[in-house]
């Protein structure tokens, strides 16, 4: 597959493909550019012309961790999602240090804060590309009909990821399926429920004519497949508490060829699309613009990194003693700044994991790959969908999760202990939710699954979260005011 072949080195293309392809891309996404420009007529012509525009359509996946938008790469679920839970603090060099991060630490956020609007604009530019492909490429002549059906769910796939983040995000929010014309850019919000059926319907587009990564070349890997999308379809289930069909799509992700791989291993550079990643997002610091900012912004400042995103003792405090998942997930520097002194092991420089500081383009610009569907979250979204109907298969999949970790790294300890088999109802309940935090702590979930299972007020209220309100964040006032008061605002 000559696109995938390409992949990888196409990144930093991106802004080239972007400029050539679109008239002009405003920074205000409900204006004009909002949704939709016209295209260069000698554009979107040829197969190549589709390849570079499903490869402008990936651009904003990587822009929210990437190393070309300080303040998107702020707004993600990694740091912006989770801090104020009881997992994350915002850290930096003092307690007021990155505003957009330090109002959703206490809870005070406002329809200003720039987090929040990075969100808005780079989701909806996804949204933009995406629907680009599905209008234009359609009418592109292909050699290989496969081929152009496989770009075209890739964009599918893309398309309901956006879409995802922004429901979860603001909830109801414009529903755009195609590139607009004069005149169309104010669109009111949809409800929560039809953006979800719209990412539904998306995905299972995807599901059917995505291939699965194990039957291709290793070129391949950091475009969505099949197993991507049937992982997401069980997160967007999970998140609408549709659990049968979290098992549905979960029973046929199961069937596919994951194992998974010892755990302190995960997140270093060995670890990269091994065969318990079912999707990651790509980047690399052989060039400039190809890296990551996660790990600078989530390094000790002593040591060349801003500090945000340290891990609270409430976390360390929860896992057994002797869980080799803790020392594979954090380390402590005692560096003397703001914080805790628990960092995020998971996205880190060496010596804290096997990626070295990059030395092109600065400490922002790492190759870490960001890690978005893991099987072990496969599994325990499947016994969390499954324990009230069958608890000894929702003990079966988090022992799973629970052998892997108590042979990380070799130990021998034999901690974590398998779960009772007498386990049952919300004692079995309580124990799934635990092992998602201990397992999945630092990726960028604990706020939303708080959330989707009704805790948060009873884990958050001490830290000023309200319910009816903190679920999901203010519509940016920038958004609101270029609609002429068409979008309507959140309880803010």
């Amino acid at each position: 597959m000559k696109l995938y072949n390409r992949f990888k080195k196409n990144i930093k293309y991106f802004s080239l493909v972007l400029g050539v392809s679109l008239v002009s891309c405003s920074d205000d996404y409900l204006d004009v550019g909002a949704y939709g420009t016209p295209v260069l007529s000698n554009f979107y012509q040829t197969e190549t012309d589709a390849e570079q525009g499903l490869i402008a359509a990936y651009s904003p996946l990587r822009e929210m961790y990437g190393t070309e938008n300080f303040l998107a790469s702020t707004s993600n679920d990694l740091l912006f999602g989770d801090i104020g839970t009881d997992d994350i603090l915002k850290g930096g060099a003092r307690s007021n240090d990155g505003p957009q991060l330090f109002d959703k630490e206490i809870f005070n956020m406002t329809t200003s804060n720039t987090a929040i609007e990075a969100v808005w604009k780079v989701c909806y530019k996804g949204i933009l590309y995406a629907n680009l492909v599905l209008d234009k490429v359609p009418d592109i002549e292909f050699t290989d009909a496969d081929y152009q059906k496989q770009i075209l769910a890739e964009a599918r796939f893309l398309r309901a990821y956006y879409y995802f983040d922004l429901v979860n995000s603001f909830g109801g929010v414009p529903l755009v399926d195609k590139p607009l014309e004069t005149g169309e850019y104010v669109v009111p919000r949809s409800t929560q429920e039809e953006i979800y059926t719209f990412i539904e319907d998306d995905l299972k587009v995807a599901i059917e004519d995505l291939p699965s990564r194990f039957d291709q070349g290793t070129a391949y890997l950091g475009h969505a497949d099949k197993g991507a999308a049937l992982g997401m379809m069980m997160r967007v289930s999970l998140y609408q508490n549709k659990m049968g069909q979290v098992k549905t799509y979960g029973d046929q992700l199961l069937a596919m060829p994951y194992v998974l791989q010892d755990y302190s291993t995960l997140f270093n550079n060995v670890g990269e699309w091994n065969s318990g990643s079912v999707f990651e997002i790509n980047f690399s610091s052989n060039a400039n613009k190809l890296g990551t900012l996660m790990p600078r912004m989530m390094t000790p400042r002593s040591i060349g990194g801003i500090g945000f995103g340290q891990i609270k003792q409430e976390l360390i405090d929860a896992y057994e003693p002797n869980d080799p998942r803790l020392e594979a997930s954090f380390y402590q520097l005692a560096d003397g700044g703001y914080g805790t002194t628990w960092y995020n092991r998971k996205y880190a420089w060496a010596p804290y994991s096997d990626y070295e500081i990059p030395t092109t383009g600065g400490f922002g610009n790492s190759a870490n790959n960001v890690r978005v569907l893991r099987l072990a979250d496969v599994y325990l979204m499947y016994a969390e969908a499954v324990y009230s109907t069958d608890p000894t298969t929702a003990i079966e999949y988090v022992n799973k999760v629970r052998k892997r970790a108590r042979e990380s790294g070799g130990s021998t300890v034999g901690i974590p202990a398998d779960l009772p088999t007498t386990l049952t109802g919300d004692d079995l309940r309580d124990a799934i939710y635990k092992e998602r935090r201990l397992e999945l702590a630092g990726e960028g979930f604990r706020y939303h699954d708080l959330i989707r299972t009704g805790r948060a007020e009873a884990v958050l209220g001490s830290s000023g979260f309200v319910t009816n309100k903190y679920e999901i964040m203010p519509i940016p006032l920038s958004q609101v005011l270029l609609s002429q008061g068409v979008l309507t605002q959140n309880n803010y």
